[in-house]
């Protein structure tokens, strides 16, 4: 019986060492997605911010996209246009300019931009200073002063100021400025006028009204001084060749899911409603603006000048 049992069990052993590993996986139980969809964005607020906000929708779209979704944070916007163009990202989430700059040299497609819970899916550029400065709209009274900027490849940060100031006869930004603060984010740009390193600055307005929400108490301390036209808020966009059925699921994910409850809390950490489609044509307006500074679009730099 010993030499029975024994030779029995030599007998497993064999088969078992003899089938590949291809062949012991169709048996076990998969308990991971094979596939993953990597969506990139970038922290035009301050990183742990960013985390916090996709975290919950990478989590969404993965148990509905039954995939993988990753959420991949980016430290410049010309990094954004180099992972589309490799292939090495899925999607991203594109500010509007850098949505304008990608779109001329490469092929990206806008699927939807979350609608804030004050029902805007648009935002507008803002310039801005504190009251003790006593600068006015007339932009006479911002000569030699310091200015905080975002980034050369942002809206709000830096194409509609240039833009304001070339309607009102600035030329050069590096002249007439005293000096030019380019902060990285929406958020630090606005933090230097609060803190003083700045007279004036620019950003999104609706960057400036959630910090405004949360510190009520310097509310009375800024001053708009002009703003922009609306363009379409941070939209989600798709290289060329991403599966037309998972598009197709992501963005029914995307559109629907203000009707259920894990949706909702989705949203709420986006500090959203709902999901809207988004169209090309709503960043005309943009492709304007950079017309009449002269920017050509499709050779313009994704990374500072600076």
């Amino acid at each position: 019986m010993r030499f029975t049992s024994v030779a029995i069990t030599l007998c497993l052993l064999a088969v078992s060492c003899s089938q590949k590993p291809e062949d012991i996986a169709r048996v076990e139980p998969k308990n991971i997605r094979e596939s993953t969809f990597t969506i990139a964005i970038l922290p035009e607020q301050n990183v742990f911010e960013q985390k916090k906000r996709y975290k919950p929708l990478a989590e969404y779209l993965s148990k509905n996209l039954n995939m993988n979704v990753k959420i991949k944070l980016l430290d410049s916007y010309g990094s954004i246009y180099d992972e589309i163009k490799n292939k090495t990202i899925d999607g991203a989430v594109f500010g509007s300019f850098n949505y304008v700059l990608t779109k001329a040299r490469a092929d990206i497609e806008p699927v939807a931009r979350p609608m804030e819970t004050g029902g805007n899916s648009n935002y507008k550029g803002i310039i801005f200073t504190r009251k003790d400065t006593g600068l006015t709209a007339d932009v006479k009274t911002w000569k030699d002063k310091k200015i905080a900027l975002v980034h050369e490849v942002t809206t709000a940060g830096y194409v509609f100021p240039a833009w304001h100031l070339k309607k009102h006869g600035v030329i050069s930004l590096d002249s007439y400025f005293s000096r030019l603060i380019f902060s990285g984010s929406h958020d630090a740009a606005i933090l230097s006028v609060f803190k003083g390193q700045a007279d004036i600055g620019a950003a999104k307005d609706l960057i400036l009204q959630k910090m405004l929400s949360e510190n009520p108490a310097i509310k009375n301390d800024i001053v708009i001084l002009a703003g922009s036209v609306a363009v379409p808020s941070n939209s989600l966009c798709l290289r060329s060749g991403v599966d037309n059925k998972i598009k197709e699921s992501l963005k029914k994910s995307l559109l629907s899911m203000h009707h259920n409850a894990d949706g909702k809390t989705v949203l709420q950490a986006l500090n959203a409603s709902k999901f809207i489609e988004t169209a090309d044509s709503e960043f005309d307006a943009l492709r304007q603006m950079a017309k009449d500074l002269g920017i050509d679009i499709k050779s313009y730099p994704f990374r500072g000048k600076r």
